[in-house]
């Protein structure tokens, strides 16, 4: 007498690819926190990492010029006229774009980005990080994250969230512009510290990878499912911290570095946090044959 048994279908290699992408961005989200540990250990908890910082911010309080192309001083002019109610503006184009997408729930994904990432930011830096006295500077007070950063990048990655994907190749310049143009500001302006504007990308960044991780793309119907592109993710991953720790050495290890170089390095590192984003974010899916 023989027993026949019946072989178990494997799972769908499809949503086997789905839940590798959630757990590469869920990875990416980690590997930015840890980043972020880094950065406030080194630049906030060090004394000499505290005297490079007020260096380059004490000599932005003194400067009326932040050493910068003229298309560089007008896009810092632009970012220093942004208000509270810019950002509301900002919530409410995130919501039209999931809407435009017929998607009320990417609308939601894309809102809860930018508020976890400017709520995020306000919390660490205001109840969460201490700024110990190590050397003997103008201002005392903790700075890191950057909210005014925070608040702008937010909102570019929420729209990257919500929109539809034909949106992407327009909506990630644009956004890499304003927060980039936004994390120089700060820095020119004396409001912040270089580290300060980078804390707030690995902030968002890792927003940004839980939110996609947590609340992946649910196909229409005849479409396959939207799998993450393992490639970008890890680029993401790797890219956002990379930038950063390159905005600190150009800030501060390059011999004969001004301000200028430290004003554009957070500026760039900002920016590039929104392209990595932009490339993150899964591909368009193919209708099912």
């Amino acid at each position: 007498m023989t027993s026949s048994t019946v072989p178990t279908a494997p799972a769908p290699p499809r949503r086997g690819a789905e839940r590798r992408g959630a757990g590469a961005l869920t990875a990416a989200a980690l590997l930015h926190a840890a980043a972020l540990a880094v950065l406030y250990a080194v630049c906030v908890r060090t004394a000499r990492g505290q005297a490079a910082e007020d260096a380059v911010h004490e000599a932005a309080l003194r400067s009326a010029d932040a050493g910068l192309p003229a298309p560089g001083e007008r896009l810092l002019h632009l970012a220093g006229h942004l208000e509270p109610v810019h950002l509301l503006a900002g919530a409410g184009l995130v919501v039209l774009a999931g809407l435009a997408r017929r998607s009320p729930a990417r609308a939601g994904l894309g809102l809860a980005v930018a508020a976890a990432t400017l709520g995020a930011t306000e919390l660490l830096k205001l109840v969460v990080l201490q700024r110990p006295d190590l050397v003997e500077a103008a201002s005392t007070h903790n700075s890191l994250p950057s909210g005014h950063t925070a608040g702008v990048l937010g909102v570019c990655l929420g729209l990257l969230a919500a929109a539809p994907p034909c949106w992407r190749w327009v909506l990630a310049p644009a956004g890499a512009l304003a927060s980039g143009a936004m994390a120089a500001m700060v820095v020119a302006e004396g409001w912040h510290r270089v580290s300060d504007p980078l804390a707030s990308a690995l902030v968002g960044s890792a927003a940004f990878a839980l939110a996609q991780a947590l609340a992946p793309e649910r196909p229409r119907r005849g479409r396959a499912p939207a799998v993450p592109r393992r490639g970008r993710v890890a680029a993401l991953a790797a890219g956002v911290p990379a930038a950063c720790a390159a905005a600190l050495v150009a800030a501060y290890a390059v011999p004969g570095a001004g301000l200028g170089t430290a004003v554009a390095a957070p500026g760039l590192a900002v920016a590039a946090t929104v392209l990595l984003a932009a490339g993150a974010l899964p591909r368009r899916a193919r209708a099912r044959a």
